[in-house]
């Protein structure tokens, strides 16, 4: 509420208040109407540096004739009373306009159980257990995400009753935005316009059906002028999805007047239909005066084989990769670049190596993720990727090079090389071939149909056990087909009866809850149970594993009473509606 610009000239305090809260002998002498009848409202200020400064450094000066060890309650006693002053002296502000009323949103209403389980899940966790343990209880937070995707997947629209908690969460959780601004719809975005602190919804990715139909011509022009950054990479993304020409042609209708922050994440969203219709403005875009534009743009064009840049790219890296002609048994050679020219720098190179780096490894490195997999066939003989692979190489530049290729293969989305460079789950991955490093092996695996990628890392756990998987699992389909889920169920229990240290495999344990199929729960329910503890097992190991398995398969059937609530069926007698409370204790 604002102040009035003209106070009022005399004020009148509740005649119910007492008399004697402030002393007479403290009220400073200003405090009041001036002479001329205006209000003394600068006391306020006094008051406040005084507080600030300390009484004895600077007393204010309606005080001054107090007695110095009075000071600070008189201050008090003079802040209490100009407090009741000001508010007394408010006028009320001018009433705003009403507000726009809120859109009409078509989609259904949510199922009358389906709606309670939202309000119980934006309630947040379940209450822990004493002493810091997660206890048995479904985590709520953790199975938010899942329930929003199956919403939304079910075309259902959030309760109006619930969309300020629903905003209230997404704005505390970036995950959650996309499907939480997707179930809030057009009421979301209209309500987030009323509160500044939703105003991230407006940024969004055009969330809640606010883009235009990429078919309409007028309205994805008028977007694409007038519209927010974020609106525009939504917008340029879904045109994109719908017509890969249409969305390039207005990419380049405007790209020389964008920023250049923007070019970068609107070249990047070329990355959506990609093809080589759009070879000619990423070569255009190799000039750009960003170098971040420049790199994005050469990444682009060596996913595309038999573009004019791979050509360029192949016909460097095989100067510098071949077969040793004078070896007894097959091996590769590498030579690597002695300079990084300026043709190369304009081809997407950056020409100076992070810390640590040697010069001649980082351009081979470059130059080598950049160039097609399809030249590495021809250049050695008619040999395929695992027989590449396979082959040694001189001089300890086997490491720079598979990583380079497994870097190649992960933008290429080459299966097959993928395959080579993973080689067999059950090899060690310090001796096998391709890397070693986990993270890498997780984006080769991304590559593999989702079937052939939960078979590997199945075998991969069986052969290594769970410590090495965790990164492996995050890249597998939900939820998991067998026979990983499987292997993580036996590894788990493998874990609980060798007495390891449980907490050791919490991340493991989480990460089940989310993606282990839920008609696992059944062969799970034998693993509650506080298995006996041997000597020479962690103090309080078998306690923890029973209530971590409790907590998994209450979760599993808490998914599965969900899924039943969102198709608005009757729930199997495992899902047990209630499962938001811990059962009894071991």
């Amino acid at each position: 509420m604002e102040k009035s610009t003209t106070p009022p000239t005399t004020v009148v305090l509740p005649t119910t208040a007492p008399t004697s809260a402030v002393p007479t002998a403290t009220v400073p002498t200003p405090a009041g109407p001036t002479a001329d009848g205006s209000w003394n409202w600068g006391l306020w200020e006094e008051l406040v540096t005084s507080a600030l400064l300390g009484t004895d450094r600077r007393p204010p000066a309606g005080l001054a004739g107090t007695a110095a060890g009075g000071l600070p309650g008189a201050l008090l006693d003079a802040a209490a009373l100009h407090t009741v002053r000001r508010r007394a002296g408010l006028r009320p502000g001018p009433a705003a306009p009403p507000p726009d009323p809120a859109p009409e949103d078509p989609r259904r209403p949510l199922p009358p159980a389906a709606r309670r389980r939202l309000d119980q899940l934006l309630a947040g966790r379940a209450t822990p257990s004493p002493a810091g343990r997660r206890g048995a209880a479904p985590d709520l937070a953790e199975l938010l995400p899942q329930w929003l995707a199956l919403a939304n997947e079910r075309g259902y629209k959030a309760p109006a009753a619930g969309l300020p908690a629903l905003l209230d969460a997404a704005r505390a959780r970036t995950d959650l935005r996309p499907q939480a601004l997707r179930l809030a719809g057009p009421r979301g975005l209209w309500l987030a316009r009323l509160n500044p602190e939703w105003r991230f919804a407006l940024r969004g990715a055009g969330a809640g059906g606010s883009l235009p139909a990429p078919g309409d011509r007028e309205a994805v022009r008028a977007l694409w002028d007038e519209g927010l950054f974020a609106e525009r990479v939504a917008l340029l993304s879904a045109v994109r999805a719908e017509d890969p020409a249409a969305g390039l042609a207005l990419l380049a209708s405007t790209w020389s007047a964008e920023r250049a922050e923007d070019r970068l994440m609107f070249v990047d969203s070329l990355r959506s239909g990609l093809s080589a219709a759009d070879e000619q403005f990423l070569e255009a875009a190799l000039g750009d005066r960003s170098r971040n534009v420049r790199a994005t743009a050469a990444e682009l064009l060596s996913a595309l084989p038999a573009s004019a840049f791979a050509g360029r790219m192949a016909a460097r890296a095989i100067t510098c990769v071949g077969l040793d002609r004078t070896a007894e048994s097959p091996t590769i050679i590498v030579e690597a670049p002695h300079e990084c020219d300026t043709a190369m720098q304009r081809d997407g190179l950056v020409a100076s190596p992070p810390a640590g780096r040697g010069e001649r490894s980082w351009w081979l490195g470059q130059l080598v993720e950049a160039a097609p997999l399809s030249c590495w066939p021809l250049r050695f003989r008619g040999r395929g990727p695992e027989e590449i692979v396979a082959l040694p190489v001189a001089d300890d530049w086997r490491d720079e090079l598979h990583a380079a290729w497994c870097r190649a293969a992960v933008r290429q989305r080459d299966a097959a090389w993928s395959r080579a460079l993973l080689g067999s789950p059950a090899t060690p991955p310090a001796t096998g071939p391709g890397t070693a490093s986990l993270a890498e092996r997780a984006q080769l695996l991304s590559t593999l149909p989702p079937g052939e990628r939960a078979r590997w890392v199945a075998s991969f756990i069986a052969a290594h056990g769970l410590s090495e998987a965790f990164q492996l699992l995050g890249v597998c389909e939900v939820p998991w087909a067998e026979p990983l889920g499987g292997a993580v169920i036996d590894a788990l229990d493998i874990a609980r009866e060798a007495g390891s240290y449980p907490w050791s495999f919490s991340g493991v344990m989480g990460l089940a809850e989310r993606c282990l199929a839920p008609e696992a729960a059944r062969r799970l329910e034998s693993l509650t149970a506080r298995p006996d503890e041997a000597e020479d097992t962690s103090p309080g190991a078998g306690g923890y594993w029973s209530e971590a398995f409790q907590r998994l398969v209450s979760t599993l059937r808490l998914r599965t009473a969900m899924r039943a609530e969102l198709l608005d069926v009757e729930p199997s007698p495992d899902s047990a509606e209630g499962q938001l409370s811990a059962p009894p204790s071991p």
